[in-house]
C-alpha cells in the first residue's frame, strides 16, 4: 500500500520503541498455543449460550472528521466509518455523533458532549460499546493515549485521557465494556493490572521477533480468559478493548486525492464491516465457527488477517479482560 493520512495530532516528543513483552510462564504458553490453534482452525471457543450474547446492548459510536480549531487537519472517512458501524450494530441501541462539517457552529462532538453521552447510558445496559474514529495522540509511553474531541485546542486538558476515558467507562453500570478505536496510538488505552495487550506496541512487519511476541501475547491472553472460564470465575475489571494501532503506532486512512484503494472508511474500520457482510451463502464472512454470532474476537481475527495479507504496515491490538462479546447475533434471523 501507498502511504496514507494519519489518524492522528502532531506532538512534542518522540516516539519510543521500547518492548511491553510480559514473559508469560511455559504453562501458560503451550496453553495459550493449544487454544491459538483452535482458534486458527475455526473452532469455538466460548459457549454460544454465553450470558453476554443477551439482555440490552447500548453503543456511543463517535466519528470526527470536522475539528474546531482551524490549525488541525480536518479528516475524511472517519463520519463515514462512524454511520457504518451504526448501520452494522443490528440490535443494538446506539447513540450516534458525527462532526461532518460546520463543527464549529453544531458543536456536536465537543468534550462535554461526548461526557454527557457517557452519563446517559441507561442503567439497565448490560452490554456497552464505545466506537471512536478520529485523531489520536500519545506514542510517548506506553498505557499513555489520548483520543481528540472537535474542540480540542492544543491543550491537553482538552483531549481525553486514557486515565480519563477508563473514568468514564468506571461509571457505567454495564457487565460488559467493550471499546474499539479507529485512531492512532490507540494502543495505550487499557491500564488495568489485569489487561494484556495481544499484539506488541510497536509491531514491525515482517519482523520475527515481533511476530513471535505476538504469538506468546495472544496465547497468554486467551489462556487467562480460558482458565477463568474452567475455573467458573472471570473478574477482570478491565473493559475489552480493540484498536486500529499500537502505543507507538499510526492509523491510517485513504488519501482523498488518490482512487487508488480508496476503501471510504479507515482501514482498520473499513474490514471490521467487511467481517459482518455477507458471503454468497449470506454468512457473515468473520463468523468463523459458523454459530451465526459475530463475537468481538472474530471480527479482531478476520480484520487482523485481512489487513496483514493487504501489506499494511500495522495489525489491530485486542487488549483487556478478553470476554467474548457478541457484536452481530443472527441466531433468530
Amino acid at each position: 500500500m501507498e502511504q496514507r493520512l494519519h489518524k492522528h495530532m502532531k506532538a512534542p516528543g518522540s516516539l519510543r520503541a521500547s518492548s511491553r513483552l510480559r514473559s508469560p510462564a511455559w504453562r501458560a504458553t503451550l496453553l495459550g498455543a493449544a487454544i491459538l490453534a483452535l482458534l486458527l482452525a475455526g473452532c469455538e471457543l466460548f459457549p454460544s449460550n454465553a450470558s453476554v450474547f443477551s439482555g440490552k446492548k447500548y453503543a456511543i459510536v463517535v466519528g470526527i472528521n470536522d475539528y474546531i480549531d482551524p490549525r488541525i487537519n480536518d479528516l475524511n472517512y472517519c463520519v463515514p466509518d462512524a454511520n457504518s458501524i451504526s448501520t452494522m450494530l443490528a440490535g443494538w441501541t446506539v447513540k450516534l455523533i458525527t462532526a461532518q462539517s460546520n463543527e464549529s457552529i453544531n458543536k456536536y462532538a465537543t468534550k462535554s458532549k461526548l461526557k454527557a453521552a457517557f452519563d446517559n447510558v441507561p442503567q439497565d445496559a448490560q452490554t456497552f460499546l464505545f466506537y471512536y474514529s478520529g485523531h489520536g495522540d500519545g506514542g510517548y509511553l506506553p498505557e499513555e493515549a489520548y483520543i481528540i474531541p472537535s474542540d480540542y485546542n492544543g491543550n491537553f486538558n482538552t483531549m481525553i485521557s486514557s486515565e480519563e476515558l477508563l473514568g468514564w467507562l468506571a461509571g457505567i453500570s454495564a457487565n460488559n465494556k467493550v471499546v474499539i478505536f479507529d485512531s492512532c496510538f490507540s494502543g495505550g488505552f487499557v491500564q488495568a493490572p489485569d489487561s494484556l495487550d495481544a499484539v506488541p506496541g510497536n509491531y514491525t512487519k515482517g519482523n520475527k521477533s515481533s511476530s513471535i511476541e505476538m504469538f506468546l501475547r495472544f496465547g497468554e491472553l486467551l489462556s487467562r480468559n480460558w482458565e477463568a472460564r474452567v475455573s467458573g470465575s472471570n473478574d477482570s475489571s478491565a473493559p475489552l478493548v480493540i484498536s486500529a494501532a499500537g502505543w507507538a503506532e499510526k492509523s491510517l486512512e485513504p488519501d482523498p486525492a488518490t482512487k487508488f484503494n480508496n476503501v471510504g472508511h479507515g482501514y482498520f474500520t473499513y474490514y471490521l464491516l467487511e467481517a459482518a457482510s455477507k458471503d454468497a451463502n449470506s454468512r457473515m464472512k468473520g463468523d468463523a465457527d459458523g454459530d451465526n454470532v459475530l463475537s468481538c474476537l472474530e471480527a479482531y481475527s478476520y480484520a487482523k488477517t485481512a489487513l496483514e495479507s493487504s501489506g499494511y504496515d500495522f495489525l489491530p491490538h485486542i487488549s483487556g479482560g478478553l470476554r467474548d462479546f457478541a457484536l452481530i447475533d443472527n441466531r433468530g434471523n
